[in-house]
């Protein structure tokens, strides 16, 4: 990356590690408890442009799908800054197939079936890309494992509230399900508890291959190739494929720090709770890379969570979050602590997903780092030293290594 992007992260991440300060609190209470069923909304973004969001189906002709042979097949949902024109209804919070995870999910949790429903997002359907802002830098974005699309949900329209454009990748037959548009269902075929080999030599490398794609399809869109004509109105022709950053939860995680290694067009990345894998574990990257993990994240000590690259000058910087677990980094931090309110999920059980920190709280800090990182490495507005002093040294928030 650009030098000097380099050394704005470098000042970043002493900022955040040496200063302690607060954040405001922006998102939505927890709903009280319900006789009928309770219905779940992601908390509102907080940035000033209204949220589009629409799905795409690419087809990677050529690449071989490594599950159920034929082309290589995804569908990808973005989120972006959009016009305020029009009456349309807020899209439901997650696609199909993330509304089939989700009930799974629930499930395996012991929460009754019809005791609780999705309700709105605070994005809209194929509205037309807002004009007159400049161009919108752009987000790839890796769901964790079996995880789909919609997952990350809270992140994601917030980050295209404040003009950032989000690209997440359902990763076909590893994703819960995936909806096609002409009907097909495609579903998991991975086992949760696959093998650490699995995840380094097949998954990862797949997940790779599928951020490769989608960054060329970006390309070709905003080139006013083929591939325009898929997305909303003004979209590909505002797309700033100049700046572009990558963040994952998981093994989404990993799949971001390995992309960051692999591809040059993406500039920085955000691991969320991911293990790191593959060969940037011991080469590194001289890009910067931020890595937000549970209080209790089992990668402490790992390859690739000590605080330096043994092999590499790339800035990383390895913190956690006190009160957080693994699933405190997706929408799963919204959803868990109401159901619990609720009465439909055990306190102990929401715990162990989310952990006690106050959703609210951790929803914020997540939101608060994810968009000061990227608004600094890329140099925006908002994107000074003295905002990530005041915003981002938090007293839950420790480095690590």
């Amino acid at each position: 990356m650009a030098r000097n992007g380099l050394r704005r992260f470098v000042i970043f991440a002493a900022a955040v590690t040496l200063v302690a300060g607060a954040a405001a609190v922006t998102t939505a209470a927890p709903e009280p408890a319900v006789a009928a069923a309770v219905e779940l909304t992601p908390p509102a973004p907080t940035g000033s442009h209204p949220v589009g969001v629409t799905e795409v189906h690419f087809v990677d002709a050529g690449r071989v799908d490594p599950w159920a042979g034929g082309d290589r097949e995804l569908m990808v949902q973005i989120w972006y800054p959009a016009e305020d024109s029009g009456s349309s209804e807020p899209a439901v919070w997650m696609p199909a197939g993330g509304r089939e995870a989700q009930r799974d999910y629930l499930d395996g949790l012991g929460v009754p079936a019809r005791s609780w429903r999705l309700g709105p997002s605070h994005s809209y359907p194929n509205r037309p890309a807002r004009q007159g802002i400049g161009r919108f830098p752009v987000l790839l974005n890796s769901p964790g494992m079996t995880d789909t699309t919609g997952w990350s949900t809270a992140q994601a329209e917030d980050l295209a509230s404040h003009g950032y454009v989000v690209v997440a990748m359902n990763h076909t037959h590893e994703a819960f399900a995936v909806h096609f548009p002409d009907g097909r269902v495609e579903r998991t075929v991975v086992p949760l508890d696959s093998p650490p080999e699995v995840l380094s030599d097949v998954l990862l490398p797949n997940r790779v291959a599928d951020t490769r794609f989608v960054l060329a399809e970006l390309a070709d869109a905003a080139a006013g190739g083929p591939t325009a004509a898929a997305l909303p109105a003004e979209l590909a022709a505002n797309l700033d494929l100049t700046r572009v950053g990558m963040f994952g939860h998981s093994l989404g995680g990993s799949t971001t720090v390995q992309a960051l290694h692999d591809e040059p067009g993406i500039r920085a990345g955000v691991n969320l709770d991911g293990p790191v894998l593959g060969s940037v574990a011991d080469e590194g990257t001289d890009k910067p890379l931020l890595m937000l993990a549970g209080g209790r994240s089992p990668w402490y000590g790992q390859p690739g969570w000590e605080p330096f690259w043994s092999n590499n000058i790339g800035v990383k910087l390895p913190i956690g979050i006190a009160g957080t677990e693994h699933m405190s980094f997706c929408d799963q931090q919204v959803i868990l602590p109401v159901l619990a309110a609720a009465g439909l999920l055990g306190a102990e059980a929401a715990g162990d997903a989310v952990g006690d920190i106050d959703a609210r709280r951790s929803v914020d800090l997540q939101r608060t780092y994810l968009r000061t990182f990227f608004d600094t490495v890329f140099a925006r507005e908002g994107g000074d030293i003295l905002r990530a002093i005041t915003l981002l040294a938090q007293p839950e928030v420790v480095p690590h290594g």
